[in-house]
């Protein structure tokens, strides 16, 4: 019996925002023939490409400010554009060259503050994430998984559960304009849920203040799936882990509560303790353990720098995005992925070329579901590639003892960034949060009340 066999249970954690280059660029291995594709020699962006082309290099720092980017880069499709060929609106064609980082950032800051593009290219050492580090040099990390779509959250995660957007590639953010949207398309697409379902297989997202899933139209006769973070602890306790088990951070920082996204301005540390408890809490029951494969992954790069262009992509369908026209058919830029199961080799580097639409299509192939959901997710590459013939014993526990101490969380206040009023949105278009609420603090207001809010069965 093999890892096809005893894998019963597939659990994805998805943070938000971070590139490979800027947590794992440094990354140093045991085993000196297993190397990232990460930071080596004279890496740069220029300061205002084609106007001057002063280098900015690459920054390793050990530096505790990096914790905290405010404000955060951008990260839409003309960012990225712009990050990637220079260029806000460049011609589809050719490969990136990776150059516009710095000028994308740098326009986003006030004059005053412009020097701060430079920002972008810091890169952490290996110390100031010690989790995803240890979990990395552990596991099996995969090198070259790049974001599904050269935008920001919102397409990315559609990618990752329907294997598309339908055309989406921005981020709702007006409640009035997503509410016309959220009763039709483009959020009813088929999805992995529904596939495990139809055979028989169970499925639960666990989330914390707002779950951007529930945005899937077709989810919504299965609300008792989802379900408060708190259960994914009491239902590996009682053996009843399900199938699929899709975990979305907390977004939004309330009083005692505070984000763990990691999307800028947010602490990086809050992630990284998010991290440590659920490898903690999966290891506290061994069985499970043992039959378990736990995916970390990042939805999109957040604008900070990486060096590896990415790659075309099948397009996974006839729909283009407005009014760029966009076909969804290259891939945005690349993020940390690490491979966590007694499965999987310690210390091992993966450099197969994955997207999001990889999480349906293993799953697809494990569990033998059929049909792919587009020709996206039937394309793309499988991580069963990095299973072992036979467990091996990990001795790897207690990662909360290496979480780095967070700075006092905020007590609330402050502009909301584009994915925090797209989820306010949703909570609005679903009437979950009165459409009167004005900003952060209200909005934490409610996460606050929603978390001390009894589980639902």
């Amino acid at each position: 019996m093999g890892a096809m066999d005893e894998i019963r249970h597939v659990v994805v954690l998805m943070l938000e925002n971070q590139s490979f280059d800027r947590l794992l660029g440094y990354l140093d291995l045991a085993d000196p023939a297993q190397k990232v594709d990460g930071l080596a020699g004279a890496l740069s962006n220029p300061v205002s490409p084609p106007h001057d082309m002063t280098p900015v290099p690459v920054q390793r720092t050990s530096s505790p400010s990096v914790y905290v980017t405010d404000p955060g880069p951008g990260h839409d499709f003309e960012d990225v554009n712009e990050q990637l060929f220079a260029d806000r609106a460049p011609q589809d064609t050719g490969a990136p060259s990776n150059s516009g980082f710095v000028a994308n950032y740098s326009r986003q800051l006030d004059p005053g503050d412009r020097h701060r593009g430079r920002e972008v290219m810091q890169c952490l050492d290996p110390t100031l994430v010690p989790i995803l580090t240890t979990l990395a040099r552990n596991f099996t990390v995969c090198d070259h998984w790049f974001a599904s779509v050269p935008g920001p959250t919102w397409p990315n995660r559609f990618f990752l559960h329907a294997g598309t957007s339908k055309g989406f590639l921005e981020t709702p953010e007006v409640a009035g304009q997503f509410k016309s949207q959220f009763w039709t398309s483009p959020y009813d697409m088929p999805t992995i849920f529904e596939n495990l379902a139809e055979r028989g297989l169970t499925w639960t997202v666990y989330f914390d203040d707002y779950a951007q899933a529930f945005a899937l139209r077709r989810l919504h006769p299965d609300v008792e799936r989802f379900k408060r973070y708190e259960q994914f602890a009491q239902d590996i306790t009682q053996g009843a882990l399900p199938t699929y088990a899709f975990i979305e951070p907390r977004s939004f920082s309330a009083p005692g509560y505070p984000a763990n996204d990691q999307h800028p301005p947010h602490d990086l540390r809050e992630g990284e303790k998010l991290i440590a408890d659920v490898y903690d809490t999966l290891r506290a029951n061994d069985a499970i353990w043992r039959r378990s494969l736990m995916i970390v992954l990042y939805d999109e790069h957040g604008g900070f720098y990486d060096h590896v262009a990415p790659p075309r992509a099948v397009a996974p369908d006839a729909a283009r995005a407005r009014p760029s026209g966009f076909g969804f058919d290259r891939l945005g830029v690349r993020v940390p992925a690490i491979l966590v199961s007694p499965w999987v080799a310690a210390g091992h580097v993966d450099h197969t070329v994955y997207d999001h639409t990889s999480v349906p299509a293993t799953i697809k192939k494990m569990f033998g579901l059929p049909r792919f959901l587009t020709a996206r997710d039937a394309a793309a590459n499988t991580v069963d590639r990095n299973f072992l013939a036979q467990a091996r014993t990990v001795s790897l526990a207690n990662l909360k003892t290496l979480v780095p101490t967070a700075r006092a969380a905020p007590a609330g206040g402050g502009p909301l960034s584009a994915y925090q009023r797209s989820l306010k949105a949703l909570a609005e278009a679903i009437g979950a949060l009165p459409g009167s609420a004005p900003g952060a603090d209200e909005a934490a207001r409610y996460a606050q009340a929603f978390l001390q809010q009894p589980q639902s069965p």
